[in-house]
């Protein structure tokens, strides 16, 4: 009986060592903390426990369709009339969201509910976050993959700045690429950059069977923007705060520095001999662009 006992708590010792062992894994980089065989929703909780989501605050994102198409969201737990898309919502970071696709091209009275995770939110200039939303493009290739019964996911991500290509691309147009099989998307979205949301897109149908608020997701709040005006071409503007008077000279507005003593200018001079040379400066470490790791 002891040495059944000694075994069985070697045993939970053993998973505890391993358990502890693939959390440094992950916190290393050696294993991805976020992959695509997590539930809805999972990444997205995670995301707020490390503080990314703001109580209360709503993320636009935008559904862009194929030409045609309408998109309903779920309000209350039922689906609210079909709209033309493109079509723009205010969604919470970590809630996943369940829209209903009708009038597809080609394909009349066929339907698809999609459901689309927000597990980031974006840093638009203030006052513009409408015209800068999240975009969740579906083609009509991808449509026609989930009424033959296949299942797609995408993940929309934000290039990393500094590997970023500097090309610009046409307004409206979504770059995307597939990835190899067998490889995670959400693994390869977040060494890219930073992924923002998570698109689902199979074949299921709400049944009867359902349990009540399974296949909504429990109907989260979400608002409703229309189809808002898109962002000004050329770029932003952002100003950097008031100019200089009039009259004044920009040195005279500078606080005037105070004089060093002679202890300071040696602590000074011992600090710049024996610092290191200047870094990039890392772009991963700014609160844009966490690690997810």
């Amino acid at each position: 009986m002891k040495r059944n006992q000694l075994q069985k708590l070697l045993l939970i010792a053993a998973f505890v060592v391993l358990a502890a062992a693939n959390i440094a894994k992950a916190q290393s980089g050696l294993v991805p903390l976020y992959t695509e065989r997590l539930n809805p929703g999972t990444i997205g909780q995670f995301q707020n426990l490390k503080g990314r989501g703001i109580p209360g605050y709503s993320q636009p994102i935008k559904m862009v369709l194929p030409e045609g198409a309408h998109v309903a969201p779920v309000v209350g737990g039922v689906f609210a009339d079909d709209q033309p898309a493109p079509q723009t919502y205010g969604c919470l970071i970590g809630a996943v969201y369940r829209f209903r696709i009708t009038q597809i091209p080609f394909r009349p009275g066929a339907e698809l509910f999609p459901s689309v995770e927000v597990i980031d939110r974006t840093y638009p200039p203030a006052g513009m976050e409408l015209q800068f939303p999240i975009p969740i493009h579906i083609t009509q290739e991808e449509l026609q993959f989930a009424l033959e019964g296949k299942f797609v996911t995408r993940v929309i991500y934000l290039e990393n700045p500094r590997t970023a290509i500097p090309n610009a691309y046409e307004p409206g147009f979504q770059p995307w690429f597939e990835v190899e099989p067998g490889t995670d998307p959400v693994v390869t979205a977040d060494s890219l950059g930073r992924p923002v949301a998570i698109l689902r897109l199979g074949s299921r149908r709400p049944t009867v069977e359902d349990v009540p608020g399974e296949f909504t997701y429990q109907s989260p709040p979400i608002q409703l923007f229309g189809n808002p005006p898109p962002a000004p071409q050329g770029g932003v503007e952002i100003p950097l705060g008031p100019g200089p008077m009039a009259g004044v000279p920009v040195n005279a507005l500078a606080p005037k520095p105070q004089p060093r003593t002679a202890f300071q200018q040696r602590e000074e001079n011992v600090r710049r001999n024996t610092a290191p040379w200047p870094m990039q400066p890392q772009y991963m470490a700014q609160p844009g662009y966490p690690s997810q790791r």
